[in-house]
């Protein structure tokens, strides 16, 4: 992706999405900013040999990377917080179930989306998937087209959430720079407040509030007003909390 230059000159997720005047990055329905990640992987996981090989040839002629895997928690060994596709896991088998794995998945904060597919599909079961925030439910018997479509969406997903992840990790590090008394003038800039108009809520001088302006321009590496406030968008902080309780504390 040509990024052009600009004032910021930072590397990395935050630059290109503040620097891009048609980022994706607050539209949920964009296709996803180019990822300089890993490769996607598909992960599949089904106890029936001959459904695996059948979902991994058609991956292949769709050109997707593939892991196979018969047991559930063979896959659980494998995934990490970096792991970047989706994975495709039958709904039913023997040991851990397609449920059970999203569940415990879910619990060690793995975000990569899960599709259950099934021979098995019911009203309750569709419904505790969805409740458990699998991406997609399928029954068995779909044609091609429908599983590599589910697949590709659940893989521009996550490349478009590990975007946005990036974004605000990098935003919020540089945001926690900010004084108490610099977040106070940030807030009221971002709001439209003039110099003249911040001056007198502070019960500060004209010239004081330049100052703290122009600090916080230097520390966000920011040259105006436009760009803080993409710069809290892509924080998502809640503008309406306060000064005091904007950013949350280093993880």
């Amino acid at each position: 992706m040509a990024v052009t230059t600009h004032a910021f000159s930072l590397d990395g997720s935050l630059m290109t999405a503040l620097d891009n005047p048609n980022s994706d990055l607050f539209d949920p329905n964009a296709s996803p900013q180019e990822d300089a990640g890993p490769e996607p992987v598909v992960y599949l996981v089904d106890d029936q040999q001959a459904e695996l090989d059948l979902l991994q040839r058609w991956c292949s002629q769709e050109g997707l990377k593939t892991e196979t895997f018969n047991q559930a928690e063979d896959l659980l060994k494998l995934l990490h917080a970096d792991s970047h596709g989706c994975v495709v896991a039958d709904l039913r088998m023997p040991r851990l179930s397609g449920l059970e794995l999203q569940a415990e998945m879910s619990r060690r904060e793995l975000t990569i989306p899960v599709i259950l597919v099934t021979g098995h599909g019911d009203a309750e079961n569709c419904r505790a998937a969805f409740q458990q925030g699998v991406f997609d439910f399928i029954e068995k018997g779909f044609r091609h087209e429908e599983i590599l479509h589910a697949i590709n969406s659940a893989i521009r997903k996550h490349r478009r959430d590990r975007f946005r992840h990036q974004v605000r990790k990098e935003a919020l590090d540089l945001l926690r720079k900010i004084s108490p008394r610099e977040t106070e003038v940030m807030l009221l800039l971002a709001g439209g407040s003039p110099l003249k108009g911040i001056a007198q809520e502070l019960s500060i001088s004209v010239q004081t509030a330049s100052k703290h302006r122009g600090s916080i321009f230097t520390k966000l590496n920011i040259d105006n007003e436009v760009d803080l406030y993409k710069m809290l968008l892509a924080a998502e902080v809640n503008l309406d909390v306060g000064p005091a309780a904007l950013i949350p504390p280093a993880p």
